[in-house]
């Protein structure tokens, strides 16, 4: 089984629960990871019996980029369901850090995971 760490993709999105807060895109670090499986018998240089994290990157930050969630915590359950259902991924491990907060808070890192 292999498994694929993508840390602090940067994305800029409207998020938030108030209107004033949602008026301008804020910076999201985006950290995610799955499993999968590869036959033992198939070439594992052939990209076709791999999974293209290029493509699911490229998949993630155009929902999150388009996404009108309020909180973070429905734009993970939203991203974890298409990522499963699109790709055929399991155990996604998502974390969401709004790191323009974080400062305004004084704090490293704000972030909801699942």
């Amino acid at each position: 089984m292999f498994k694929i760490e993508i840390k602090n993709l940067k994305i800029k999105t409207k998020i938030g629960v108030t209107t004033k807060e949602r008026k301008k895109s804020q910076l999201l670090l985006v950290s995610f990871s799955f499993h999968y499986k590869v036959p033992s018998r198939v070439n594992v240089d052939n990209i076709k019996y791999l999974k293209n994290y290029s493509t699911i990157i490229k998949f993630l930050r155009n929902n999150i980029k388009n996404s009108n969630h309020k909180t973070l915590e429905s734009l993970i359950l939203d991203c974890i369901k298409k990522l499963r259902k699109e790709f055929k991924l399991k155990n996604i491990s998502l974390v969401i850090n709004k790191a323009e907060v974080a400062k305004k808070y004084e704090c490293d890192s704000l972030s909801v995971s699942k």
